[in-house]
């Protein structure tokens, strides 16, 4: 099974909740750390390719904490 990471969006920060929304993850933000979210690596792998597209997000950068 997958290990459970903490992630930090850098770009794209709505179209990347509003997919976090649709799937029911939840998600925080904070000055401090800014935009993160809960996920295991395959998630986000598909998180990104789901971003490029199909929201047409041309480099989104989501980095591990």
């Amino acid at each position: 099974m997958d290990e459970i990471k903490v992630w930090r969006v850098e770009n794209a920060r709505s179209k990347v909740a509003y997919v976090l929304m649709s799937d029911g993850v939840a998600f925080s933000f904070t000055p401090e750390e800014g935009f993160v979210f809960t996920a295991p690596d395959f998630y986000v792998e598909r998180l990104i390719l789901r971003l490029k597209t199909c929201y047409g997000v041309f480099h989104p950068v989501i980095n591990e904490i």
